[in-house]
């Protein structure tokens, strides 16, 4: 079998993958998907998130944006109304029933993260995370 000449690239795309399978799997029963979780997450931390704001957040295309809201909406856990400030612009805020979500959501997450990340301490994650931040920021340049 020939070497994998990538490594390290290929170790974080079959990871990512694994990952997003993984929380596909653990969000099912809350109705949320690995693509759709982290839109609530924003917009329970900010009360309301422009539509704008989201594309810069999640580094997503305004369509993969627009779809995954227009998922949250049809079920029934969001809101998005034009901004009274600019009616061409979108805010989008939490309903009731997306509110109470939250706890199940972040609990669910942190069950999640126990397991995937088993193994490494809590200096190791922090590592982790800081690298891959760091991959990031260089990303966006």
């Amino acid at each position: 079998m020939p070497e994998v000449i990538d490594p390290l690239t290929a170790a974080v795309t079959v990871a990512a993958k694994q990952l997003t399978a993984f929380l596909d799997d653990a969000l099912s029963p809350l109705g949320l998907t690995a693509s759709n979780y982290y839109f609530i997450l924003q917009i329970a931390q900010h009360e309301t998130v422009s539509q704008e704001a989201l594309f810069r957040l999640t580094h997503l295309t305004s369509s993969n944006v627009t779809r995954r809201l227009a998922q949250l909406t049809a079920a029934g856990l969001i809101t998005k109304q034009r901004a009274p400030e600019d009616g061409r612009a979108f805010v989008t805020a939490l309903t009731p029933a997306g509110r109470a979500l939250v706890p199940q959501l972040t609990a669910t997450l942190a069950a999640a993260q126990a397991e995937a990340f088993a193994g490494l301490d809590e200096g190791q994650r922090q590592a982790l995370l800081a690298m891959l931040q760091h991959v990031s920021r260089n990303l966006e340049a």
